[in-house]
């Protein structure tokens, strides 16, 4: 990443937002350029990094960079302790999935509708290795993002775009939801196709090598009732419905839905159990049917306010889509699944999700069956119902799949973001109120005169020997003498002027002191600075007009002259040292230690010690 500004080259203000400096939106002066970057704060736990966008503003002075006074209260920044940071240019990592935890309880379609339309695009996020938390402003409320796909990296800043694919976490306590769990108990999951490796041991200790895809499903299930018994909250119902060519209610007995959560008695816990234990393949496979009582279920039992659901587990089914004869209307969906899962989803209100167990792949790696229609997984059928059904992309896969599914479905529900993502607004003019602080920036106030001062004197001789050690790799030999450095740091610099006899002095000093020895293009700006400084005090009187106008902050005062001439001369060092730190050596290693400041014999030190090539300068107290 390329560096912007830090706290050596700008000081960081801290201002009312609002416009182009709000929110993870930061001023830049012009010339600094605009773009996504990362700042990073030192705190006294380390590190605070953030993804920004840096905003060019002629209402920004220059050496500064200004922060919204809510986001630096959010971090907890204080600007007045001159904390050391840095911005750094980024380009961001297009984030592909996108899973956002609600953080209030609310309906999740709602909530999808208004993350479609908070402008989105174009948000940054800095995403650090190791799993730290991560928050999204979403409407000014942050979102903890639980899922982040870019494509495995980390440590990067992140972007979204319109292509971005979110959804929403709903965890139990805050969302009820009434699930109705199909279960396909066809023949074809009999098929023992399902590999269990080192990762499945994770969720079930299994030793075995292939197991059959009921198998998967039976502890599947086991794993969404053990997750549902470590929450209780809203009041939330599940019913388990196994189906081939007919459709059999497993859970609860009596039929119906009901509560499984961790208030629910031992007796009902059991019930599911043996409910689970009693799934036997046998038979076709009729999904449409299932789907039609499913909905039933729902309809009738279903609690009002609730997240109406139904979970469809299968190995998929042969299917084709129906022709124009299809006429879409709710007496012919028994026989086309698509057209009542579409009319469920935008009728009544309920979501499908579909979970396809095994793919043709794995089904190959067996080498146990002979390929045929009725054996071979096909979720064709699952991806149509899904699209028109209002839920997740369906996900595929073995053991580990359908795991990881269930542990997520009895923590909560998830909800896609439909729509696609908008476009932020455009952030408007500068209030009023904003650019009457950034204005304050560019006169210095009288209680501030002696603090600025003693601010830029140890900024400047910082600044001074950071351009010094870059020329010397650049140009072979060093700018001052430090001692020079270090009589402007002690005298010059070294207290707040009170006089006009003063200035002048100060003037001379400062002119005489800072004056390059290269002749080198890059020190062109300083020198015009310095030549300009002379000529304010050509009659032995400081012009309080002209210094004004090479420092470009009105000055009236020996005190306000001299911290607006100490600050020009600090932004133009660091104008100074970008411009070294990026610029290529010019002469050999060997002829940098070679070559020492006009007026040092070539010897060396007048004792005949070396010179040597890195510095760095300190002031007086």
């Amino acid at each position: 990443m390329t560096r912007v500004a830090d706290s050596a080259s700008h000081r960081l203000a801290v201002v009312p937002g609002g416009g182009p400096i709000s929110g993870h939106r930061v001023g830049v002066p012009v010339g600094d350029g605009s773009g996504p970057c990362l700042l990073s704060v030192r705190t006294g736990s380390g590190w605070l990094r953030a993804a920004v966008f840096a905003a060019e503003s002629d209402a920004v002075p220059a050496g500064f960079v200004a922060v919204d006074e809510e986001l630096a209260g959010a971090w907890d920044v204080d600007a007045s302790d001159r904390p050391e940071w840095l911005l750094e240019r980024a380009t961001p990592v297009p984030v592909r999935r996108l899973v956002l935890e609600l953080p209030t309880e609310r309906d999740p379609g709602e909530a999808a509708r208004d993350v479609a339309r908070a402008g989105l695009v174009g948000a940054l996020l800095w995403v650090p290795a190791g799993g730290a938390d991560v928050s999204l402003p979403v409407d000014g409320l942050p979102h903890r993002v639980r899922e982040i796909d870019l494509g495995g990296r980390a440590d990067v800043v992140a972007g979204v775009t319109r292509d971005t694919v979110v959804e929403l976490h709903a965890s139990a306590v805050r969302a009820g939801v009434d699930i109705v769990v199909l279960a396909d108990c066809s023949n074809s999951m009999s098929v023992d196709d399902l590999p269990v490796g080192v990762e499945s041991r994770r969720f079930f200790g299994s030793t075995e090598r292939w197991i059959t895809r009921m198998e998967a499903l039976k502890r599947s299930l086991h794993e969404l009732l053990d997750m549902r018994l470590q929450i209780s909250g809203r009041v939330s119902r599940l019913a388990l419905l196994e189906f081939n060519t007919h459709v059999r209610h497993r859970f609860p007995r009596q039929g119906g839905m009901a509560q499984l959560d961790g208030s629910s008695p031992e007796s009902l816990v059991t019930e599911f159990r043996h409910a689970v234990a009693l799934l036997r393949p046998n038979g076709g496979t009729d999904i449409g049917n299932a789907l039609h009582e499913a909905a039933n279920l729902l309809y009738q039992h279903g609690r009002p306010g609730n997240e109406k659901l139904i979970v469809l587990v299968s190995d998929g089914a042969n299917w084709s889509p129906a022709g124009d004869q299809g006429t879409g209307e709710v007496v012919h969906t028994v026989e086309e699944p698509v057209s009542l899962v579409a009319h469920l989803h935008r009728d009544v209100g309920i979501r499908l999700h579909a979970i396809g167990i095994s793919t043709a792949e794995l089904f190959r790696r067996r080498r146990a069956y002979q390929p045929n229609e009725s054996v071979v997984p096909n979720h064709a059928l699952l991806e149509e119902l899904v699209k028109v059904g209002g839920g997740d992309p369906t996900t595929v896969g073995g053991l580990d799949v359908l795991a990881d599914y269930f542990a997520g479905l009895g923590g909560g529900i998830i909800h896609r973001v439909g729509e696609r993502l908008s476009e932020p607004p455009r952030p408007g003019r500068l209030p009023d109120h904003t650019r009457a602080a950034l204005d304050r920036l560019r006169s210095v106030g009288t209680g501030d005169w002696d603090e600025r001062r003693a601010d830029l004197r140890g900024r400047i001789s910082e600044l001074a020997g950071r351009c010094d050690t870059e020329a010397q790799r650049v140009l072979g030999r060093p700018v001052w003498k430090e001692e020079s450095i270090m009589r402007l740091s002690s005298r010059e610099f070294g207290r707040l002027l009170a006089a006009d006899h003063e200035l002048t002095r100060f003037l001379v000093g400062l002119c005489g002191g800072l004056r390059p020895s290269h002749d080198s293009g890059h020190f062109a700006p300083l020198r015009a600075v310095l030549d300009g400084l002379s000529a304010a005090v050509a009659g032995q009187s400081a012009d309080y007009a002209r210094l004004g106008a090479v420092s470009g902050l009105p000055v009236d005062s020996p005190a306000s002259a001299q911290v607006a001439v100490m600050q020009r001369v600090h932004d133009v060092l660091a104008d100074l040292h970008r411009a070294l730190s990026d610029a290529r050596p010019l002469v050999s290693p060997a002829d940098a230690t070679t070559d020492v400041p006009s007026g040092e014999p070539p010897g060396g030190a007048p004792d005949g010690t070396p010179t040597t090539a890195k510095r760095r300068f300190t002031y007086l107290e």
